[in-house]
């Protein structure tokens, strides 16, 4: 597997261009997501005008280099490309002729005839394609320096993910949900948007090969407003709960490791989500009863998951952030094998179900147990996962902003850095702009 890939972008060489190649000046090649190979994937090139000047296109032409080709021309872009502004060549609408094979080496060449402006070399070190939904990208934009991403960001400035520079703002949200979210040309996503709200937990059924065509369109769409999505994965559970402790053999049970690597990997390479979110990373309060050693126990199994988890995140060098669902009651290990303190060495963020009224929590309540998992996060975030509707999951009667802005101000004020809502589709969502 790649996980990154560093790319050197051609110079325009040791001496002087001749005067049509400066006319150009300014001009990169900035983003590459080309595409032969896969069936429906569409594919572009950014260019990116680094002057400070507008910079007329007229005569400019985008050559490719391949084992099939010298310099054939793929597309030929007119008119002005003002300052900071970027052009987007794409084979959806024709101004890119045709995609580039991505598994094996080509070049790209911005300029006229034998002269480049710019350059770009995939070369022969890269032995795999391009993932569909990924790019080679100038890390900053205009840069000497690419990088291969699972993600892209096409008309948006390049940058490797990072979890720091968003609002700690998470909505649990199903695949269902789609729909009414992307109802009226995205009107609700566009309203939660405005409200303060960033990350996405979409669930696991969004990513299955029936609704891909959808779930990446939804991406799509949530990723250019500025949303992050988040792959909502089952670990031990499917279908009905499932033991990853082979109690008589003293052994874990790899299948089951495996099933959970290679969906993580599959919500990674196919549809570029930017995390990984854990859900029944736990034993359903049986955990006490697969201990058959000091070596592989129900502890040992979660922390396992967690582990291998984030090794898969963290082959990408993309970013790529780790969360996970915990049970709210502290000091609990031996009904579910979550020892937070364990399994925040490898997450990035814990995110307690600190769900009020199913467990009928006071606001003391609510703010010790929040706090107790934030001391206990092995160095993760941690993040309150708390409800919009009071009762009990049989019996809900959704919660108004004001009810819902409250709870939120109460598990803000603990030691927990950021809110993770249960769920979409159930109370009015408050404005949250103002948190951090």
């Amino acid at each position: 597997m790649v996980s990154s890939l560093l790319l050197a972008a051609a110079s325009c060489g040791k001496h002087p261009l001749p005067e049509p190649v400066d006319n150009y000046k300014g001009l990169v090649i900035n983003e590459v997501s080309v595409h032969d190979e896969v069936v429906d994937a569409e594919s572009w090139v950014e260019i990116l005008n680094t002057s400070d000047e507008a910079v007329s296109l007229d005569g400019l032409g985008l050559f490719v280099t391949d084992a099939y080709f010298t310099r054939r021309e793929i597309a030929a872009p007119t008119g002005t490309l003002e300052a900071g502004s970027r052009l987007m060549l794409s084979t959806a609408d024709g101004s890119l002729y045709t995609g580039v094979t991505s598994d094996a080496p080509f070049e790209l060449h911005l300029g006229i005839k034998e002269l480049d402006t710019d350059s770009f070399i995939r070369d022969d070190s890269d032995s795999e394609s391009l993932f569909a939904r990924g790019s080679w990208q100038r890390i900053p934009d205009g840069g000497t320096e690419w990088k291969k991403l699972p993600y892209a960001s096409p008309g948006r400035a390049n940058e490797v993910f990072d979890i720091d520079s968003t609002k700690p703002t998470a909505i649990w949200t199903w695949s269902s949900h789609i729909s009414p979210l992307s109802d009226n040309d995205y009107a609700s996503l566009k309203n939660l948007y405005s409200l303060g709200y960033r990350h996405i937990l979409l669930n696991y059924a969004a990513f299955h090969p029936n609704n891909k065509k959808r779930t990446i369109e939804f991406m799509r769409v949530a990723e250019e407003m500025g949303w992050t999505i988040h792959a909502w994965l089952q670990c031990f559970y499917n279908g009905g709960w499932e033991n990853p402790v082979d109690d008589d053999n003293n052994k874990y049970k790899e299948e089951i490791f495996e099933r959970i690597r290679t969906n993580a990997r599959s919500y990674i390479e196919e549809f570029g989500v930017k995390g990984l979110h854990l859900d029944y990373i736990r034993f359903g309060g049986t955990a006490y009863k697969h201990n058959p050693s000091a070596e592989v126990n129900a502890v040992g199994a979660v922390n396992r998951c967690c582990r291998e988890i984030r090794e898969v995140a963290d082959s990408y060098d993309a970013g790529i952030v780790t969360s996970a669902a915990l049970m709210p009651e502290v000091n609990s290990t031996q009904y579910y094998g979550q020892s937070p303190s364990l399994m925040g060495k490898y997450i990035h963020i814990l995110m307690p179900m600190i769900y009020r009224y199913s467990y009928r929590y006071s606001d003391s309540s609510c703010k010790s147990v929040a706090d107790w998992f934030a001391d206990n996060s092995g160095g993760a975030k941690m993040w309150s996962g708390m409800q919009t509707y009071m009762g009990n999951d049989q019996s809900v009667t959704p919660m108004s902003a004001d009810e819902i802005r409250k709870d939120i101000d109460l598990f803000m004020s603990t030691k927990g850095t950021g809110i993770v809502l249960f769920r979409y589709g159930l109370g009015t969502f408050p404005d949250v702009n103002d948190l951090n």
